[in-house]
């Protein structure tokens, strides 16, 4: 249960994945040539095959086994097809337990990803037979849940009649760290990205310098872990009338200092030797993602000490600019606008998933990057 005071954050049901395997399930496959069903963690590694395959990349069994194996909140959840003829595993879905709640009510939550068909057996209108399954379970939609589909899995849904439970576009804006080589990487020619780089970095430094000024109260040190001091920061910084994902400290670790493949940076605020914030980067070679911002709203220094700083480590990563995306209401986004962050287009859409009507709502949510990408 949660600390005295940090309301649902650190709050954590048991892992109920048993049972949910044990559930009757009153609709099964009628299709001829496949079948679905949950998966147990033995069946885990052809599951991984099957998404390596759909989207191109082999993810480390690392990185699998962090992401389906040691989650804190539980067991993943996966249903699979399968090819009654061969018995291999032809399609997959997941989902994760989360941290979810509704106010100061914390719900089981889930998070949805690696929906997945083998190239070889896509457009057999596998997706829909999974679905048609899976909503079948007695659990189905009591959970408060997200997932990210991409631009297949939308136009599934919508050819499903589901269109009304997508939402988005959600807002996503960059700060250029380094115009020139940001305007080259898209095609841009050399003598324009030139002149053009020096000129937006200029005025994205002098936007930074007026908008972000150095607070000499507040100290950034980077973090190896978050200790459970952290909990009631989440929960000062984070709480939020409708639905969010609090974050605790040992998620925080799990999500990040843990991850296998690395790749994220962390560092907290303190002021008067108490931590008051945090924040967390994603590196890649070209561009960062700021994951984590829990800071007190303005007119605290806070957010925008912890903005400067993440700014400062990308750019000395070599990163061209820096990503962020949350619904429209979250707290932070007049600050990062004033920043110098940027609007662009937008292809990143969320399915929540609910019992009641408000989860389809994008400004009755908060959630940050650390929700959307568990790579």
């Amino acid at each position: 249960m949660a600390a005295r005071g940090c309301g649902p954050v650190g709050w954590r049901p048991p892992d109920r994945f048993e049972e949910w395997l044990r559930a009757p399930v009153p609709l099964e496959s009628t299709h001829p040539r496949f079948d679905v069903r949950r998966a147990r963690p033995a069946e885990f590694e052809a599951l991984y095959d099957v998404v390596d395959a759909a989207f191109g990349y082999k993810r480390p069994r690392a990185v699998y086994d962090w992401f389906y194996r040691r989650n804190p909140y539980g067991t993943a959840r996966c249903w699979i097809v399968i090819d009654r003829a061969s018995g291999q595993v032809i399609g997959s879905a997941a989902w994760w337990p989360w941290p979810m709640a509704h106010g100061e009510e914390p719900s089981e939550g889930t998070l949805g990803a690696d929906w997945a068909v083998a190239p070889q057996w896509q457009r057999q209108g596998i997706p829909r037979l999974r679905a048609e399954v899976w909503a079948s379970h007695p659990w189905y939609g009591k959970a408060t849940g997200i997932s990210w589909p991409n631009e297949k899995s939308r136009g599934s849904g919508i050819k499903r009649g589901r269109a009304d439970r997508i939402v988005g576009p959600v807002p996503r804006a960059i700060l250029p760290l380094d115009a020139e080589q940001l305007l080259a990487s898209r095609g841009w020619p050399s003598p324009v990205c030139r002149v053009a780089g020096i000129v937006a970095d200029s005025a994205s430094r002098a936007a930074r310098g007026l908008f972000l000024p150095r607070a000499g109260d507040v100290a950034i040190e980077p973090m190896r872990r978050f200790e459970t001091a952290f909990d009631a920061v989440t929960y000062r910084c984070m709480a939020w009338h409708g639905f969010w994902s609090p974050h605790d400290a040992e998620f925080l670790n799990w999500r990040y200092i843990e991850h296998p493949a690395g790749g994220y940076v962390a560092f907290a605020a303190a002021a008067g030797g108490e931590p008051v914030g945090y924040c967390v980067l994603r590196l890649a070679v070209q561009d960062a993602w700021l994951m984590e911002l829990a800071a007190p709203a303005a007119p605290s220094p806070v957010a925008g000490a912890l903005v400067r700083h993440a700014v400062e480590v990308a750019r000395a990563a070599g990163c061209t600019c820096l990503k962020f995306s949350a619904p429209p209401q979250w707290r932070h986004w007049r600050l990062l606008r004033r920043a110098g962050f940027l609007p662009v287009p937008s292809d990143i859409y969320v399915w929540p998933g609910g019992e009641v009507l408000r989860v389809r709502q994008l400004d009755q949510w908060q959630w940050v990057p650390g929700d959307m990408d568990a790579r």
